[in-house]
């Protein structure tokens, strides 16, 4: 019998179960009662296996996967599912947990709806990061014995790609969620929005654009992250990572670039330190792409003050003007990497140095004996090389 840890109607829950297979046909006593042992068996291990696999994930994590869920599906986003149904969620599955990667954590949930008949919806979703947000990456519609009857179109989300990487944000980086997490705003002829046509992975992605041909500040649109923390590649200065989806399908204009800057803050949040720009459209020479492009930069460090960071995508503001339609974004990622190579670059300067001090002073020791010509360079046997 399935094992219910917790109950959620669309509307705000969720059933966490893990299933059990179904009686058999009675036939003789004893066989009936073996098998009964042997359900029973496997019930309690799969127990223990559920249990084990909450105390390591977390409930919280668990419900936050579902609750993903949940918000695209009251927002109309989720494939196969109108925005008004309603029913019960179950994960009857153990979640899979690869701390390596190429997904931190991947779960199935079970949609079934309250209609008469009720429909089955499946739906995994994946955490790349273990303090990263949820995306969808496959959904399907079954038969209630489990046969697939329509699967529909998700691009899966990008991997981990380096496992000591650490996500620092920002969050809802593919606006799976909305506008959740950034903030947005336009003038005149300027417009955001979140679009479901064509993201590069999952189901949604960000537009920006201008809709007539007035360059200037009087017609622009813009929308940012909200700040999140650097952690310890600030102080520590970890080399940071920026990375992004875009798309600018529209032909692009001489002179027309979409700016996106990365910006460090220091604790107050209101003091820019420093930021990192790039310009996107005829700087990068792109123009009526048909898909989407990946920009990284790469190796950058923190102001040692710097505390929060965000990301900040402007269209025709400031001497940069932007009359070229629209501009997609998703998966915005900004990672920090290891500091092991700055340390092992003093390391290795240090033992140079000592190296340096010993070869000086071997080479005084044999000018004040004698041995060797002017420089020493000439005594039989001499190599100025040091290995190490």
């Amino acid at each position: 019998m399935p094992a219910s840890c917790s109950k959620l109607l669309l509307a705000g829950a969720v059933w966490l179960v893990v299933a059990s297979p179904g009686c058999g046909q009675r036939s003789e006593r004893d066989l009936a009662e073996q098998k009964a042992i042997e359900r029973h068996e496997q019930d309690v291990r799969q127990r223990a296996a559920f249990q084990s696999t909450i105390k390591q994930v977390g409930v919280a994590k668990l419900t936050e996967g579902a609750r993903f869920l949940v918000g695209m599906a009251r927002s109309g986003r989720i494939p196969g599912l109108s925005r008004n149904a309603h029913g019960t969620m179950r994960m009857e599955k153990l979640p899979v947990i690869t701390p390596n990667g190429p997904y931190y954590l991947s779960a199935e949930l079970h949609l079934i709806t309250s209609d008469a008949p009720p429909k089955n919806y499946f739906y995994a979703v994946v955490q790349t990061y273990s303090n990263g947000g949820f995306q969808l990456q496959k959904a399907w519609r079954a038969d209630a014995s489990g046969k697939v009857l329509e699967e529909y179109p998700i691009a899966p989300a990008p991997p981990r790609a380096d496992a000591r990487r650490v996500f620092l944000g920002p969050a809802n980086a593919g606006a799976e969620s909305g506008w959740s997490g950034w903030y947005n705003g336009t003038l005149g002829g300027g417009f955001v929005a979140i679009d479901t046509d064509d993201p590069a992975t999952g189901v949604s992605c960000f537009s920006i654009g201008i809709s007539n041909a007035v360059p200037g500040e009087t017609h622009h649109a813009d929308f940012r992250s909200e700040p999140f923390s650097l952690g310890r590649a600030g102080p520590t200065r970890q080399p940071i990572a920026l990375s992004f989806a875009y798309k600018l399908p529209g032909k692009v204009k001489p002179g027309d670039n979409i700016q996106v800057f990365f910006r460090f803050f220091d604790q107050t949040g209101t003091n820019c330190l420093d930021q990192e720009m790039v310009r996107l459209g005829s700087n990068t020479g792109d123009s009526e792409m048909r898909q989407y492009k990946t920009m990284t930069l790469a190796d950058i460090f923190a102001p040692r003050k710097a505390v929060t960071a965000d990301i900040w995508v402007a269209a025709n503001i400031s001497d940069e003007p932007w009359t070229s339609g629209a501009a997609q974004f998703d998966d915005f990622l900004v990672t920090a990497g290891p500091a092991r190579f700055r340390a092992t670059l003093y390391v290795g300067a240090a033992i140079f140095a000592v190296l340096a001090a010993l070869l000086i002073r071997a080479l005084r020791t044999r000018r004040l004996s004698g041995k060797g010509g002017p420089a020493g360079r000439d005594a039989p046997g001499f190599k100025p090389e040091v290995g190490f």
